[in-house]
């Protein structure tokens, strides 16, 4: 996706005027996670090619609130010139590390994750996908391969994600073609749609949990499709494959799609095989660079449009 010609004009003019060698953060939900670390990736990169540096600032394993927001101070504390953050828990860190940065005049983007409204003042800019389109998209994978509706579950990260909340609402909408179903109501028999009585599930972020939560839903719960929001249970290709390839053996037809980042080798394999219907892929990589490149701006003091939209790829199984 290319930026508009003022952007990168204003961007050379911010570089030149500052002195190199700035230090930019950027606080993932995870710093294992494959979708934060290509988004470090691209903020890496692009702060490179302006002579500056993007350090990924965070821990190891499932996202969790206290261990982002120690993470965000420490790097604080170490003298930053911009922030981005894919927010845990928007009240959390606005009480804490937000403020902090506020404190010291340090410009804060959100990406993927935005704050809530009640923070909003707190960060300058937000990068991320539509998730409203996101949520129609999946919406239109399922609905294409059950046109008659069924029963279905859906996998989330965390029950207090905005993103998240926005993309399930779509969804539902879309499916029940009731643009005015009321936000949080469950498909109860739209269109043939039902949700799983223990539907949805959250797993924190952990890829493995997402996975059995994932088998659960079919061998268990009578399901007859799962839409992930992101894409914790194909984080292991072959773990997932080894999961639901007893399950593909049924007669029964089973759907799963998913929200993810760029795919791997191994994740088209699996659309490859039938063993996933259907991707509604962001570019992470490219939401990194356009992370430093908004941080570099504040700093510098140029303005930067307050929402930034990464588009999404829609890729389906034949």
């Amino acid at each position: 996706m290319r930026l508009p010609w003022r952007f990168l004009i204003g961007l050379l003019w911010a570089a030149g005027a500052q002195a190199q060698g700035q230090v930019y953060g950027l606080a993932g939900k995870s710093t294992d996670d494959p979708n934060y670390v290509a988004a470090w990736r691209g903020c890496a990169a692009e702060a490179q090619t302006w002579g500056d540096r993007c350090i990924a600032l965070g821990v190891r394993g499932p996202a969790r609130a206290r261990a982002q927001d120690a993470a965000i101070v420490a790097g604080l504390q170490r003298g930053l010139s911009g922030l981005a953050v894919a927010v845990t828990n928007s009240r959390y860190l606005g009480e804490s590390a937000l403020a902090l940065a506020a404190e010291r005049g340090v410009p804060v983007v959100t990406f993927e994750t935005d704050v809530d409204p009640a923070q909003r003042a707190l960060r300058r800019v937000h990068i991320g996908a539509d998730n409203t389109d996101i949520g129609r998209q999946l919406a239109a994978l399922v609905a294409a391969r059950r046109p008659a509706g069924g029963q279905l579950c859906l996998l989330a990260g965390d029950s207090h994600d905005a993103a998240t909340a926005a993309r399930v609402t779509a969804l539902r909408r879309t499916l029940a073609q009731d643009p005015k179903l009321a936000e949080g109501a469950r498909l109860s028999g739209e269109r043939g749609w039902r949700e799983v009585a223990r539907c949805p599930w959250f797993n924190g972020d952990d890829a493995r949990r997402a996975l059995r939560q994932l088998a659960t839903a079919f061998r268990d719960e009578d399901a007859d499709a799962v839409v992930a929001l992101g894409a914790w249970p194909f984080a292991d290709p072959g773990a997932y494959r080894a999961a639901v390839q007893p399950l593909a053996a049924q007669d029964r037809q089973r759907v799963v799609v998913a929200a993810t980042g760029a795919l791997t080798a191994g994740q088209k394999a699996l659309l490859a095989d039938g063993l996933v219907q259907g991707y509604v892929s962001v570019d992470y990589e490219q939401m990194g660079r356009y992370a430093y490149r908004a941080m570099k701006r504040l700093a510098t003091g140029h303005p930067v449009e307050p929402s930034i939209r990464i588009g999404a790829v829609v890729r389906h199984a034949l």
